[in-house]
């Protein structure tokens, strides 16, 4: 059974309202079940599109498997906040001991470098700590009502 772009939008729009809305998910699904319905010897779409769907475990597995996939992109967002944060504040932490060092030893640009890593203290790291632990309880609060 070759399979028509009326066919294919079908089944866009029909994982769409299951909740599967990641696109390279989207695509792979879209991929499998074509294929099945190709290579399957059912004349008629809806059943080939419903045998399809039950190889696949129904609609509460595609469900699942976007479940799964939202879980995995919100912690890999959370650790690349946190090495970002723990970056941030290790470049901060140097950039103010080797001012005090300056200022200490009357070297030049003590100064400056003393009231530029306070400046990403205040500006940078200090805020960026908030964001981090506001989006960490969104994001708590979300696994957890899973």
């Amino acid at each position: 059974m070759m399979i028509n772009d009326e066919q294919m939008d079908f089944i866009q729009r029909s994982l769409a309202f299951h909740g599967i809305n990641e696109g390279e998910l989207m695509d792979s699904l879209m991929d499998h079940i074509a294929t099945s319905i190709e290579q399957s010897q059912e004349v008629q779409f809806e059943i080939a599109y419903q045998n399809a769907i039950q190889q696949l475990g129904g609609y509460g597995a595609l469900q699942l498997m976007q479940n799964d996939l939202n879980e995995k992109i919100l912690i890999r967002s959370f650790l690349s906040r946190r090495k970002i944060f723990y970056l941030l504040s290790c470049f901060n932490m140097m950039l103010l001991c080797v001012g005090f060092i300056f200022k200490m030893n009357k070297w030049p640009s003590a100064n400056i470098l003393v009231a530029t890593g306070f400046f990403i203290l205040v500006f940078g790291t200090v805020p960026f700590w908030f964001y981090n632990r506001y989006k960490l309880s969104a994001h708590k609060s979300i696994l957890l009502n899973r």
